[in-house]
């Protein structure tokens, strides 16, 4: 309750604000590039729905980011993104493998668990999330709640979706360096090359860094959690006619680094009734572990003691995307994505954080895991009814398996029982999984203006069929024979357990939007989607091989809106969600009968119900020209409904739920400091961030609470060095040097340690970057904002009017016939024998998309210019598309200007 009475709150005072302003001043607010640095708000476009819509307009909670915000953030992982999106967690066990929590829900549980967030690169599931894959990109756009309708992996709690920049037809490109903390050197380059004008774009990108280690290995004397990949991508896109594109990308990423450090920072003493002793405190003694621990925090933060076990981490991937776009008619386009990815893993990594060879997982030769994953996607959007109807249907194809033999060897001391799976001294292979999904969608927006003004409807619906299976080597080991046994005791034909099953299940969506002024979007959505089942590689009887599928039904309400206040201009988007989950997925320590006695495993299960609910709001404000704040905040409350009962183990009362800080924050401020413009746009920001405390742990017996935390990141900006192609920066992040958890190997019911993954030090550093291609500084010079004329009885010749259409829109707006009915009036008196009616777009679709699109503008106001009394004879339509330069404006967004008509004179000389 206490969250719908915030939203409520907040949207009536939205409402307030933007009901006592005109509403043309909004429209013209909305339709006018931001003049001056820090002076207006920026507009941004997403892909939310599978197509190109203004943020402000589309009834989703997004948080997202163009490529100019990208850098001045310092979003470098999926770790930096987490303190600028709302209820967003990141937790990682190294530096390349980083999984998404969106509203609580990730991968809840072991290896091979289907995710609840999924990341998209150019509309495909990115199965790596390397640093390498934020150089020279588009957009950066974090969709919240389920979104298993259009999206070809079903999600139940977000997805992210990442564009890298598209060739255009100008000869351009940039080269940076960074220098800083720890020795660090990066590179960073992007050239666009236009082989054939409007036929054959390329653009060739990439980057390379290198920096030492933060935490050093005192026995081996190895800098652990350094930094030294590649990464390269080259975009090709092929226009033979106007009406079809093709799209090929092909990216690659290779990081070999000397592994992350893991700190032991807890052990299992044995002093919780009904638990098993760990196994540190069985080898090793309860002196031996208060001792190592000692030594740990006697060590710092910054440094550990693996043995001598020279940790290890190799990461290659490659993958490449082919989208091709065919504009059948004004109102149909077919879109095919077809991709392919290889991405491979060598690692040693100590899972405990002792010097003791307890349980390491290392690889001799070859990759510790391999995978290949196909997908392909046909798409059908369309038109109808006018326009009224926006529609999208299509067809989805994925599939994921094992990319050769993959070999994973669990070093254990010779008095360790290794359970099923997980082999000592051997190299037999681990667990094998493969995934094949398949899915139907459909989905619609029709607009209900005829009813209501203002009001659109939006339906979607999928089906989607998935089935996995898994082959994994079931037997029990010690440094003895290999002793053949599956699960629930049954002996296993050659050591091995292989099971497969299918999983279905239907994802839907309802919303219904209401655009209550030009700049303010009430909203109110319902949505379902579901979380395939899988196979648990260690279970304690054959009932638990199989966890079965979740699902969750999430009910939200928001409010979007641009408003402006005593000269303030302000975005504040609000929004209250309530989920609720049933056959939750999570992770619970369950122990394995093995005579003469027992051991525990963690095994996923999926016999629970849960609830979450909060608020979530982003935001932002120009208090005076120059200076802009922004900030986000999310309320998360998350809680399971009853015990979870597990068959032939028994219940589970009062379990936490995991990977939920209760509030998240995050404040930024920028200053553009008021020089001459002649010294280029010099600016300062402050981003201050705090996340509460979370639970990493799954069970009330494990050590899993992490204090909640706050960092400071600073930044300085000087951008066009006195109107140069030269920009410079300065960053500072984790200020303050706050010590904090990334991810935990929460081992405390097996082999009875804890240990912490750690986030980034205190870190300085400075860029340099050089822009070349064409003119920059006079593109970049500041455009006055338009103002329409006031009716005259007698205007000069030639003489020019400019009439603003919204995004990817060829219908008039009030305030748009109001400037054609003035050229009109006007037309009489001034004498003129002919009007030129040119279009504009600045929309990203194929060129003869952009053409039909500019004349359809040209013909709408060459249409009510007829209304208004001028005879078809005297009026001229052109159609320009995105052929003619864009209109300038001060901060590099062009396109808003370039949605218009411009109405020109043609009067007799004399």
């Amino acid at each position: 309750m206490s969250a719908c009475r915030l939203l409520l709150l907040g949207s009536a005072a939205v409402m307030i604000a933007g009901g006592s302003t005109d509403r043309a001043a909004f429209a013209q607010a909305a339709d006018q590039a931001q003049a001056s640095p820090g002076g207006d708000l920026q507009e941004v476009v997403v892909t939310a729905r599978r197509r190109e819509e203004k943020l402000q307009s589309v009834p989703i909670a997004i948080t997202a980011f163009n490529g100019t915000q990208i850098a001045e953030k310092g979003i470098e992982s999926l770790s930096d993104l987490q303190h600028f999106v709302p209820s967003l967690e990141v937790r990682q066990q190294d530096r390349n493998a980083q999984n998404f929590f969106m509203r609580g829900q990730g991968i809840n549980g072991t290896a091979g668990a289907w995710p609840g967030v999924v990341s998209y690169f150019a509309e495909v599931p990115w199965i790596i999330s390397g640093p390498g894959n934020y150089v020279d990109v588009d957009s950066l756009q974090a969709l919240r709640g389920p979104q298993g309708t259009l999206f070809g992996r079903n999600t139940t709690g977000g997805a992210v979706l990442l564009d890298p920049k598209k060739p255009t037809n100008d000869f351009e490109g940039y080269a940076q360096v960074t220098f800083g903390s720890y020795a660090r050197q990066a590179v960073e380059a992007a050239v666009n090359i236009p082989i054939i004008a409007d036929k054959l774009l390329v653009r060739v990108s990439g980057s390379h860094e290198v920096m030492d280690g933060f935490t050093k290995d005192v026995s081996t004397g190895q800098d652990l959690d350094n930094r030294d990949y590649w990464a390269g991508r080259i975009y090709v896109v092929a226009k033979p006619t106007d009406d079809f594109e093709n799209d090929v990308i092909y990216q690659t990423y290779y990081s070999h680094t000397n592994g992350g450090s893991v700190l032991l920072t807890g052990f299992n003493p044995n002093n919780i009734p009904g638990q098993p002793k760990g196994q540190f405190v069985t080898l090793f003694g309860l002196g031996v572990a208060q001792a190592d621990l000692a030594a740990q925090q006697a060590l710092g933060p910054r440094a550990t003691d693996t043995g001598d076990m020279f940790p290890l981490d190799v990461t290659y991937h490659w993958g490449v995307i082919d989208k091709a776009r065919w504009d059948i008619s004004d109102t149909l386009t077919l879109k095919n994505i077809a991709s392919i990815q290889d991405m491979r893993n060598r690692y040693r990594v100590d899972q405990t954080g002792i010097p003791q060879k307890l349980l390491q997982v290392v690889t001799p030769d070859g990759w510790s895991t391999s995978w290949e994953q196909y997908t392909e996607e046909l798409q059908l959007q369309g038109k109808a009814f006018n326009d009224k109807l926006t529609w999208t249907v299509g067809g989805y194809l994925e599939f994921l398996h094992p990319a050769g033999q993959s070999l994973a060897t669990l070093i254990a001391n010779p008095s360790v029982t290794v359970v099923s799976g997980s082999v000592a001294n051997n190299a037999d292979g681990p667990a094998n999984q493969s995934s094949r999904s398949q899915a139907v969608y459909a989905q619609g927006t029709y607009d209900l203006g005829d009813y209501i003004e203002g009001l659109s409807f939006t339906a979607g619906y999928r089906y989607t069929w998935d089935y996995r299976s898994i082959s994994v080597p079931a037997y029990t080991k010690s440094f003895g024979p290999k002793i053949c046994t599956q699960i629930g005791g049954t002996i296993a034909n050659n050591c091995t357990l292989s099971v497969g099953s299918p999983f279905q299940d239907p994802s839907w969506t309802l919303s219904l939007d209401y655009q209550y002024s030009p700049n303010t979007l009430l909203y109110v959505t319902g949505s379902h989607g579901y979380k395939s089942g899988g196979f648990n590689n260690n279970a304690p009887s054959l009932s638990l091989v199989q966890y079965g599928s979740e699902r969750v039904t999430n009910a939200e309400v928001g409010v979007k809106s641009d408003w402006e206040l005593f000269g303030m201009k302000a975005r504040t988007n609000l929004d209250a969600f309530h989920d609720s989950l049933s056959n939750a997925q999570r992770s619970l320590s369950l122990q394995v009968i093995i005579p003469p006695g027992t051991s525990t495993t963690e095994s996923l299960v999926s016999n629970a119900n849960a609830t979450i609910e909060g608020i979530e709001f982003d935001g932002e404000i120009i208090p005076f020209e120059g200076l802009e704040l922004s900030g986000t905040y999310s309320y998360n409350y998350a809680n399971y409904d009853g015990p979870v009962v597990v068959p032939t183990v028994g219940s589970f009362d009062g379990l936490p739920y995991p990977a939920v800080p209760r509030n998240q924050l995050s404040l930024t401020a920028r200053y553009h400091l008021p020089i001459e413009e002649t010294y280029g746009d010099l600016s300062f920001a402050a981003t201050w961030s705090h996340r509460s405390h979370e639970r990493f742990a799954t069970d009330n017996a494990q050590q899993g609470d992490r204090p909640g935390y706050s960092l400071l990141d600073l930044r300085i900006d000087w951008r066009s060095i006195f109107k140069s192609t030269f920009d410079a920066s300065f960053f500072a992040t984790n200020v303050t040097d706050k010590v904090y958890t990334l991810g935990v190997y929460n081992l405390y019911n097996t082999t009875g340690t804890v240990a912490d993954v750690l986030g980034e030090p205190r870190m300085f550093g400075v860029q340099l970057k050089y822009r070349f291609g064409p003119d920059k500084q006079a593109e970049e010079a500041p455009a006055a904002p338009y103002t329409p004329p006031a009716p005259q009885a007698v205007a000069p010749a030639p003489k020019s009017y400019l009439v603003f259409f919204d995004f990817n829109k060829s219908d008039l707006t009030p305030q748009a016939v109001q400037i054609v009915d003035q050229a009109a009036a006007n037309a009489g008196p001034a004498h003129v024998t002919q009007l030129t009616v040119t279009g504009h777009t600045d929309t990203v679709g194929s060129d003869a998309y952009n053409m039909r699109l500019s004349r359809r503008r040209a013909e709408s106001v060459a249409a009510q210019l007829e209304k208004d009394g001028i005879p078809s004879s005297e009026i001229q339509i052109v159609a320009k598309g995105k052929r003619d330069l864009l209109v300038p404006t001060a901060d590099g967004v062009k396109e808003p200007q370039n949605r218009r008509v411009q109405i020109v004179y043609d009067a007799p000389t004399s």
